[in-house]
């Protein structure tokens, strides 16, 4: 979101139910955005909790304090990222919280605003950095990958199925200049892919190799995996992580780290006994995935792909 607009956070009812808060409840919002969730939990939580908001994105973070006025006083907020969540709670000398939210959802902000170069609707510089402080761009990635890296990238974290013939096409590219905007990068990708292929039930064809070339940029799913893993570790007894993940490689992490909790021995089938020593400290509170209704899809579009999944640690 803008500085004049508003994020409508997605799954706000069931995020409110599944944590369960109550008043003077200490809160992890790993990703603060707009600030949506962030007031709700706030309205939950006030007067003696408190929420501990998080953005990689300096702006992002003084629009949030902006938009939450006299609330302000409830929270911390603070421009970091939320794989940092060990260190951040003890620089604020916080032991253990009650609750964490994760939204995963890239904001409205840095899609429409940022002129990071997030959309392939948009012709902008290629960067997709969250943060100032992430180190390469996505004008760096794209001009210095060798073919075979890219081809990696676009199908590990887009799940590309033209990942050879695109990475090829942008190292033919790169023979006669750096490629410098998304515009580029679109061109590149629709002349790679067969012209049937190209508009489908899949959406944009630049849609899968956009999102590899960001989790690439800033290291998103490791984040993830440390955010939940050290996130559990602070979680205090019956506190509960909600995580809402929007495409199947986060919402694969979070299944499996959930389950990882849960004591479920994870050693071959042809073990005659158990070694792993899985212990169980955390129970699945969401059985199935947690999706938005037909209602909430119609008036917050970018919420359809949405997964909702909540542990509570014992």
């Amino acid at each position: 979101m803008g500085t004049g607009g508003f994020h409508i956070p997605v799954l706000l009812n069931e995020v409110l139910y599944y944590l369960g808060l109550k008043k003077g409840d200490y809160v992890f919002d790993g990703t603060l955005g707009g600030a949506g969730h962030t007031v709700e939990i706030i309205k939950a939580i006030a007067p003696t909790g408190k929420v501990i908001g998080v953005d990689l994105n300096s702006q992002t973070v003084r629009t949030a304090a902006k938009r939450l006025g006299s609330l302000l006083r409830f929270a911390i907020l603070i421009n970091d990222n939320f794989a940092n969540i060990k260190n951040i709670l003890k620089e604020l000398n916080i032991g253990k919280i009650n609750g964490i939210l994760l939204d995963l959802g890239l904001s409205s902000y840095l899609i429409e605003e940022s002129g990071r170069g997030f959309s392939y609707l948009k012709n902008e510089k290629l960067d997709m950095r969250f943060g100032d402080s992430v180190g390469l761009t996505a004008y760096e990635l794209l001009n210095s990958y060798s073919q075979g890296d890219l081809e990696d990238l676009f199908r590990r974290f887009g799940e590309e199925l033209y990942s050879k013939g695109i990475s090829k096409a942008i190292i033919d590219y790169r023979k006669k200049g750096k490629i410098n905007t998304t515009g580029e990068l679109v061109q590149i990708i629709e002349g790679a892919i067969p012209g049937k292929a190209r508009y489908g039930k899949s959406g944009h064809p630049a849609k899968r190799v956009f999102q590899a070339v960001r989790i690439g940029v800033n290291r998103e799913l490791d984040n993830l995996q440390e955010a939940i893993k050290d996130g559990f570790d602070v979680l205090s007894s019956g506190g509960r992580m909600a995580v809402i993940s929007y495409h199947s490689l986060e919402d694969r992490i979070v299944k499996r780290s959930f389950l990882s909790y849960t004591g479920k021995c994870i050693c071959p089938p042809d073990f005659p006994v158990c070694v792993c020593g899985r212990k169980k400290t955390g129970r699945i509170i969401t059985k199935k995935a947690v999706r938005p209704g037909e209602k909430e899809v119609m008036e917050n579009p970018r919420s359809k792909s949405a997964k909702l999944r909540v542990i509570e640690k014992i």
